[in-house]
């Protein structure tokens, strides 16, 4: 099963187990069951095909192709209750543990690509000049007291990066907290991303869009003194919030006022 239109109807006939399934009575599983087994044939999932399906779908073949209708159930149950199973990282690649499916390939329960961030705003807002940002950020799937935490401003049109590093508000949890610094920023939309690195593998992501319940999200703006490298000139900056929900800071150049004496005598020599 090479082509990529078996592909395409091989994931619309895997796509149906899911709560649906678990709606039908015995018998009717036990036709689709079957008649999924005569989709997959013999030989299974060829190698085109796990690397066009995300490993969910490769599960679900590997349960079909070889008669595990009670892991199948789980596996389906357990997704639909929003309790996936857990993962282990070896050498740089993530992988999902069944602990009931015996004899799943490591190229089946690869889910590498298909792990990001689980993160969460509580709080930002200015403390002194600086940004103060508490949250928390972890890789999905991955449990391990070893997480480090970067919060990285990415400016939103040249692309141009600073990093912030974060604390541990509690060892060995996703809970961070990081002070942002916007006098170190040139003039630009920058937007906050955090970067998660735990055992060997990096994420990033775009923060914000998810918030504690109590959390209002409200433009906050302040003027602040550029620093020294970037020419001293005074800037503001506004932290808000993006139409698709993500945190971002506005940093504006402001134009100096001149001293009264100044501008009375400009005016007497035009």
């Amino acid at each position: 099963m090479t082509s990529d239109s078996t592909i395409s109807v091989l994931r619309d006939v895997l796509r149906v187990y899911d709560h649906r399934y678990l709606d039908l009575d015995r018998v009717q599983r036990d036709r689709l069951v079957e008649g999924t087994r005569h989709v997959l044939g013999e030989e299974g999932l060829s190698d085109a095909a796990r690397a066009a399906l995300p490993a969910s779908v490769r599960l679900r073949a590997f349960c079909i192709q070889h008669g595990l209708r009670e892991e199948l159930e789980r596996l389906i149950r357990d997704e639909a209750e929003g309790s996936p199973a857990g993962a282990v990282v070896v050498g740089g690649r993530v992988y999902a543990l069944y602990p009931y499916l015996r004899g799943v390939s490591r190229q089946d329960a690869d889910i590498t690509g298909e792990v990001g961030v689980d993160h969460r705003l509580d709080a930002a807002c200015w403390q002194g000049k600086r940004v103060r940002l508490r949250g928390e950020a972890v890789l999905q799937r991955v449990e391990t007291h070893r997480t480090a935490v970067d919060v990285v401003l990415r400016e939103r049109t040249s692309g141009r990066e600073h990093g912030f590093p974060a604390e541990h508000r509690e060892p060995g949890s996703g809970g961070f907290e990081s002070f942002v610094d916007p006098a170190v920023l040139a003039p630009g939309r920058w937007d906050v991303h955090v970067t998660v690195t735990a055992l060997g593998v990096t994420r990033d992501a775009r923060f914000g869009s998810v918030r504690a319940p109590r959390f209002k999200p409200v433009p906050q703006r302040r003027a602040i003194e550029n620093a020294p490298q970037e020419g001293g000139e005074p800037k503001e900056a506004t932290l808000y919030f993006t139409k698709g929900g993500h945190l971002a800071l506005l940093v504006t150049a402001r134009t100096r006022r001149l001293p009264l004496h100044t501008r009375v005598l400009r005016r007497l020599l035009r």
